[in-house]
């Protein structure tokens, strides 16, 4: 014998679980199955869904029925934010007339570790090519880093402006060589924050020095 489920109301409800929600709810009958698609939204990166079930109960009855264990679709694991679908196999586990239904759907979130980790890495750039960040990562965290030039300890005899050097004070005169390099270097302490699984954000505050070293010859006159 071929039952035939006939309901013409469906009444549903929105659950809200720790920031998460299931929401739009909307049902139809397809083939004998209760086809119920439904939102989730409000999942962060570190959190899972390790299960979702599905809960029934008529107009007029105060508790739920439940969960469902003719249930097909997107039941599992894994499930991400965004739209997806249970089909219920309600002649199996409910005796349906015409009447309305009133659906729970609750999932189980699951959080993953987001324990501060140490870390260790180089940085750097054009000025200042050897640098070392240290600190933590996973949500609110803290680290410090040091970037030096190749010639951070060198220190210049004469000071360069565009009129020249300027507190040249040697007998004779010089000719600039055309070669140079960054005397520079800095320390920086600052706060990371983990925003997505592989992505942080980093702010810090520090001191740095930079000077531009010119090579100078020199020449005298005693020489000529």
């Amino acid at each position: 014998m071929k039952h035939i489920i006939s309901i013409f109301i469906f009444v549903f409800l929105s659950a809200v679980i720790y920031g998460q929600s299931v929401k739009s709810i909307q049902a139809e009958v397809i083939d004998n199955q209760i086809k119920i698609d439904f939102k989730i939204s409000g999942l962060k990166y570190y959190q899972n869904i390790i299960n979702i079930d599905l809960f029934v109960k008529k107009v007029g009855e105060d508790t739920f029925q439940g969960p469902m264990q003719f249930t097909s679709g997107d039941t599992k694991s894994g499930l991400q934010n965004g739209r997806h679908t249970i089909l219920w196999d309600a002649l199996k586990e409910m005796a349906i007339g015409d009447g309305e239904l009133i659906f729970d759907i609750k999932i189980m979130v699951e959080e993953e570790d987001r324990s501060r980790k140490f870390f260790v890495g180089l940085v750097g750039n054009d000025v200042t090519p050897i640098g070392i960040r240290f600190g933590q990562i996973g949500k609110l965290a803290w680290y410090i880093e040091a970037r030096a030039s190749l010639f951070a300890n060198e220190k210049a005899d004469y000071t360069y402006s565009a009129d020249g050097i300027i507190d040249y004070n040697e007998p004779g005169y010089y000719e600039l060589s055309g070669k140079g390099a960054w005397q520079a270097y800095s320390a920086t302490f600052g706060i990371t924050n983990q925003v997505h699984r592989h992505f942080y954000l980093y702010a810090g505050v520090g001191y740095g020095v930079e000077n531009y070293i010119l090579e100078l010859n020199n020449y005298s006159y005693d020489n000529q």
